[in-house]
């Protein structure tokens, strides 16, 4: 009996983590971005998006500074057919990454 009840909470638990990771992921709704760049910059939370297959960049801002922060995925190295996700993702990173860059160059 024990044995049974493990394996039940073993799955549920498995369902509920890939809920809350599914559920995660960005909308990739391009007006979202300045929002959630704009939340990230008031919790400290400095990152880029980078996006592209088998060379993947920082969409919209200079590699050199980039280079310095957290990376976020918008599509690195992901290999799909959907070319409308593919631009909202690169649409997305840009505008987030676009009011990231502008806080970062006016704070230093």
């Amino acid at each position: 009996m024990l044995l049974r009840v493990m394996k039940i909470l073993t799955v549920l638990g498995s369902a509920l983590v890939a809920v809350v990771c599914i559920a995660a992921d960005p909308t990739w709704n391009p007006a979202d971005a300045v929002k959630e760049a704009e939340q990230d910059i008031r919790s400290g939370h400095i990152k880029f998006y980078w996006a592209g297959s088998v060379g993947s960049r920082p969409v919209g801002v200079p590699f050199e500074v980039a280079k310095n922060y957290p990376k976020a995925n918008a599509g690195i190295g992901c290999v799909t057919n959907d070319i409308p996700l593919r631009e909202r993702q690169e649409e997305y990173a840009r505008r987030y990454n676009e009011k990231i860059y502008a806080y970062i160059t006016q704070k230093h």
